[in-house]
């Protein structure tokens, strides 16, 4: 059964969907508010923001800053879609009073099954060549973010971006979100990119079937491993754009071990249908804690290296940062070396 859901079957019910035309429009594009669904326009970046509550948790703000910030992007054609599940604190509605002053705003109401369902609908629903995942406590604080990313996506042809992301906390000094382009030679084990950074391509969303909905906090996770196991390839925009709030599941002290043993389970899945290894689970959670593979899989890392830096590219090419990326590569691999499991 496909997790991404039919599109027929999202739009059942019109008393949950809400659309309205952006007034910075194309030629020949109606002025009015509408109902429709089916807005016909060409659209390059589809932004999908999932949402639950926002208002009863205190967000509203944030909320209003993520719409602001999606509204500012210039020199793109984009859609903002929002799929709300089902929020009784007056969401909807308040949504409904927001002035699209660039880009249409559309906005699906209904119950789904966590997240990574809503992010699957947002998938199905998406007009755009290309998707963009905004969390409703995030935004853009750069309105070039979208087109610097479609024009680097497009000249690369590539099928997602990765770029650096900023936090809200100004503490957060050591990330590997904060440049993942210096990391990766350990990027399946570091989780160093970030989804409200990446720009990706909707058809291969759609011909990997989107987000595992079996896991409640590492789907994005899994998404990623299972793109690079399909082929896809990944170009670096050297642009932050996107600011990250901290908080929500994941910061939460109780909800570290689920976290821990889903990207586990993640990393075993990864290995076996990349090399047909059935990694257990020890030498998986050897990896994920320490940040380093194990003695025995050195040969393993090796040509894991070649391919990524096959598949990951645009990454700045002076001697200064080719002589990081090597050293950084040396360093951990006598890290491996060193390694007694």
């Amino acid at each position: 059964m496909s997790r991404i859901p039919s599109k027929e079957e999202l739009l059942r019910g019109s008393e949950n969907i809400y659309c309205q035309i952006g007034q910075h429009l194309l030629p020949n594009r109606p002025t009015s508010t509408a109902k429709s669904t089916d807005l016909a326009v060409d659209v390059d970046v589809t932004v999908v923001t999932v949402c639950f509550n926002p208002l009863k948790s205190g967000r509203k703000e944030l909320f209003l800053k993520n719409l602001d910030s999606v509204q500012a992007q210039e020199n793109v054609r984009l859609e903002h879609l929002i799929i709300d599940g089902n929020s009784s604190d007056g969401t909807f509605e308040w949504l409904k009073t927001y002035n699209a002053k660039r880009h249409d705003i559309r906005i699906l109401s209904k119950p789904d099954s966590g997240i990574y369902d809503a992010m699957n609908r947002g998938i199905a629903l998406a007009r755009g060549r290309y998707v963009i995942f905004l969390n409703s406590d995030d935004y853009f604080h750069n309105p070039f973010g979208m087109a610097l990313s479609l024009e680097r996506v497009e000249e690369m042809q590539c099928d997602f971006t990765f770029a650096p992301i900023c936090f809200s906390d100004p503490s957060v000094r050591r990330n590997p979100q904060l440049a993942p382009q210096k990391r990766i030679h350990r990027f399946l084990i570091s989780w160093c990119f970030s989804h409200q950074s990446m720009l990706t391509s909707r058809s291969f969303l759609m011909k990997i079937d989107g987000f595992d909905t079996s896991y409640r906090s590492a789907a994005d996770y899994d998404l990623l491993l299972r793109m690079v196991v399909a082929g896809a390839k990944g170009c670096f925009v050297p642009h932050a754009f996107s600011t990250f709030t901290l908080g929500g599941f994941s910061a939460l002290q109780e909800n570290k071990k689920l976290i821990e043993d889903e990207c586990i389970r993640c990393l075993q899945a990864f290995f076996h249908n990349l090399y047909a290894l059935n990694m257990d689970h020890d030498d998986a959670e050897y990896i994920f804690r320490h940040r380093v593979f194990p003695l025995k899989y050195l040969n393993i890392y090796k040509h894991l290296q070649k391919y990524i830096r096959k598949h990951f590219i645009g990454i700045p090419e002076s001697p200064a940062a080719r002589l990081s990326q090597w050293f950084n590569y040396i360093k951990y691999y006598l890290k491996c070396l060193r390694s007694n499991a």
